[in-house]
């Protein structure tokens, strides 16, 4: 079975970044320390607009999944984000990359048959 992974991204208020920061690497560690179904969480900030947050999280299953969901610790920092954060955050599940279906295989060739030859991959 393969891992749970899901990105999430949002944007903090300009004049809230330093409470921002500090509750998240505060939340980090508890999840490091917390959650041994947790098995990546990692969060990083756009490089030219530091206000831009991104989290990717992976779990081992969706026992793990559910208990960092139900965490008193995401509870905690939802308290303090979500107030400062600037629009509502985007919640992504991914998966690993894996080699196209015959379906899908298919369909990229009709695409790239339409398209100009040395555009396709």
């Amino acid at each position: 079975m393969e891992q749970i992974t899901i990105t999430v991204q949002y944007k903090i208020k300009k004049k809230k970044l330093v409470k921002a920061t500090s509750a998240i690497l505060e939340y980090v560690e508890a999840v490091k320390k917390n959650e041994p179904g947790t098995t990546e969480y990692k969060v990083f900030q756009d490089e030219s607009d530091r206000t831009v947050f991104v989290h990717i999280m992976s779990f081992v299953d969706k026992a793990a999944k559910k208990t960092h969901e139900k965490s008193e610790e995401l509870k905690k920092l939802k308290k303090i984000l979500v107030p400062i954060s600037k629009g509502k955050a985007v919640y992504t599940s991914m998966v690993s990359v894996q080699p196209p279906t015959p379906t899908e295989n298919i369909e990229a060739k009709k695409t790239c048959h339409h398209m100009n030859q040395s555009k396709c991959i």
